[in-house]
């Protein structure tokens, strides 16, 4: 039963994660610099920090109790998070929503569940449940591989010239290095997830529920990451002198844009990290792909919807599914690693 609530909150997570840059569509009036600076007050700081002092008023005595490392792994990770973060907001402004998260969360798949699982369960690997777990994530990264082949045809043909002999293959290789440069910063999100497991416990020796221990990690980690994300969101606004832009008329439902992306990112590390708990010790394994996979295909439906493939090509565009197919079968195997894992493990 566990398990099945774990895989309904995982999905309900992804599908927040992957609509939560769709309100980028309908502001017009701001430019990139300013719903990103925006959404990272809310995201990163407001909706984290109020949310963790209400479900765990100790919060302040529990990080004064983590170990020096723990607590510098967090600022390092949190540090690369944000500037990961900054190359996504302009992998989706250059390649779109669809191929850029496809990108950034394939290599989030690799590595998110790779590192975890070499590290701390290698045993694991060549087991009935480790090869099932490996072989859904070999078919997301083929779907991957097609999705990234299918921006490169969708480009080429929108843009009706020699893609190879133009400055459109340099623009979509600068967006496919950003995706993959905050592909990196996602999966070290998880391995550090993973990694600082031990100070859940702490949190609920001092205290804290068991829900607000899964998240205690995130209102630190996530503060560290706004630093860079707002200096460079800052340096935009001086470099385009675009503060005046907050005083033109019309833009006040432009602030509600924001804090609903932040709320549907936040709000899905919420209920991810739920779910990873509900799993056990293999959470972040498990659950870290499975999440990984419902963002790619939430964010590729809203590609389709929003027309980011329209008169892309009919070869970038079968091409596009076939790789949506992979992903799909990736997710149906990869739930099926979760529905034996407790029988592996002979639980």
């Amino acid at each position: 039963m566990h398990m099945i609530l774990a895989f309904l909150l995982i999905l309900l997570a992804g599908i927040s994660n992957g609509s939560f840059a769709l309100p980028t569509k309908h502001v017009v009036k701001w430019q990139f610099e300013h719903i990103w600076l925006h959404f990272s007050i809310w995201g990163f700081v407001i909706l984290p920090w109020l949310t963790m002092v209400y479900l765990t008023p100790q919060i302040f005595q529990i990080y004064s109790k983590i170990p020096i490392d723990m607590l510098l792994i967090i600022t390092l990770g949190g540090f690369f998070f944000g500037i990961g973060q900054i190359c996504f907001a302009l992998a989706l402004n250059i390649i779109g929503i669809g191929l850029g998260f496809s990108i950034n969360l394939g290599l989030g798949i690799v590595l998110g569940f790779g590192l975890p699982f070499i590290v701390q369960h290698p045993h694991e690997i060549f087991t009935p449940f480790g090869l099932i777990i490996l072989t859904g994530t070999i078919l997301a990264i083929i779907g991957l591989g097609f999705s990234n082949y299918a921006g490169v045809l969708r480009d080429r043909n929108k843009l009706k010239v020699d893609f190879f002999k133009s400055t459109a293959k340099r623009n979509h290789l600068s967006g496919v290095i950003l995706a993959i440069i905050a592909g990196l910063s996602s999966a070290s999100q998880n391995f550090i997830f993973a990694y600082t497991n031990s100070i859940q416990d702490l949190a609920k020796q001092i205290g804290a529920s068991s829900f607000a221990a899964a998240n205690i990690i995130w209102p630190g980690y996530l503060l560290c990451g706004f630093v860079p994300y707002m200096l460079y969101m800052l340096y935009l606004h001086y470099k385009n002198h675009s503060f005046e832009v907050y005083y033109q008329k019309g833009v006040g439902k432009y602030y509600l844009f924001a804090i609903i992306m932040g709320i549907f990112s936040y709000g899905s590390l919420l209920v991810y990290s739920k779910a990873s708990q509900l799993i056990g010790k293999f959470g972040p394994i498990i659950g870290w792909p499975i999440f990984m996979v419902i963002i790619i295909l939430t964010s590729n439906f809203w590609g389709w919807k929003y027309d980011e493939w329209k008169n892309c090509g009919e070869k970038a565009e079968n091409t596009m599914k076939f790789g949506l197919i992979c992903f799909v079968i990736a997710i149906i195997t990869l739930g099926y690693g979760l529905y034996i894992a407790p029988v592996v493990k002979g639980t």
